[in-house]
């Protein structure tokens, strides 16, 4: 099933091919914790229409004058047969900084090991008001996942990573791209989140962490983590929520 991570992970991946930077040295790796304790500080925001007032990390490819536009992308992966699909059902939000609207969409899709067989349907959302409603006609499965969805950055922090049992820290400067690997006991308060929110029974996982921009930098940069709850050769099962910025889409 590891297709299904490619599909997900295929950008970062990609980038860190060939960097050679897995052995970091002591000092690169306070670095990229600090870059992190930094740019996570702003979570758990009070508001989603917070982010209409945050700027994040500008290229090249944004037109002077364009706000830009988060991306919020949240879902839970789980694999109920080992050579069955793995099943995917999360929220996708737009929040346009031009126009301070909010929309996007629901998605529940079937990943086979097939290539070109995987079924998606998706529902359209709108944001008002902080809270997130259908703009489609859809089943009660679906309007109960959207009307009680949060994402876990409104809800929890990430603070104290020192505190935390570290695997393993990347760091490639000319992208910039920096990737932090910890371990998470059954207690811990993000994976509490996770296990309460999609009924996911008492277990230990591992919570992998992922950020552009500069280390140094003052600006917002893109932001990604998974909590893996699976290991090698096993069922699937994987929490997964993504902030990035970007150009807006005219």
């Amino acid at each position: 099933m590891k297709r299904y991570k490619k599909l997900l992970m295929i950008g970062a991946t990609v980038m860190m091919i060939g960097t050679g930077c897995s052995n970091m040295a002591l000092t690169t790796d306070q670095k990229v914790e600090q870059a992190f304790e930094k740019h996570l500080s702003i979570y758990p925001v009070k508001s989603l229409e917070d982010f209409y007032d945050m700027e994040g990390f500008r290229d090249g490819e944004f037109e002077k004058d364009d706000k830009g536009m988060w991306v919020l992308n949240s879902s839970i992966s789980n694999q109920s047969e080992e050579d069955g699909p793995l099943i995917t059902q999360g929220i996708v939000l737009y929040l346009d900084r031009n126009n301070n609207m909010g929309k996007g969409y629901y998605s529940y899709t079937k990943f086979y090991e097939e290539f070109g067989k995987d079924e998606k349907i998706t529902y359209k959302i709108e944001m008002k008001n902080n809270q997130i409603y259908l703009a489609d006609k859809a089943n009660n499965d679906v309007k109960q996942f959207v009307e009680n969805f949060r994402f876990l950055v409104q809800d929890e922090k990430f603070n104290d990573l020192n505190k935390y049992k570290k695997i393993n820290t990347t760091y490639t400067s000319n992208v910039p791209l920096y990737t932090s690997e910890y371990n998470l006991d059954k207690n811990n308060e993000i994976n509490k989140w996770v296990q309460k929110q999609y009924n996911i029974s008492e277990k230990d996982a591992t919570l992998y962490l992922e950020g552009t921009g500069n280390l140094k930098g003052s600006s917002t940069g893109d932001f990604f983590f998974e909590i893996r709850y699976s290991k090698p050769k096993e069922k699937e099962q994987y929490f997964s929520e993504s902030i990035t910025y970007q150009p807006t889409e005219r």
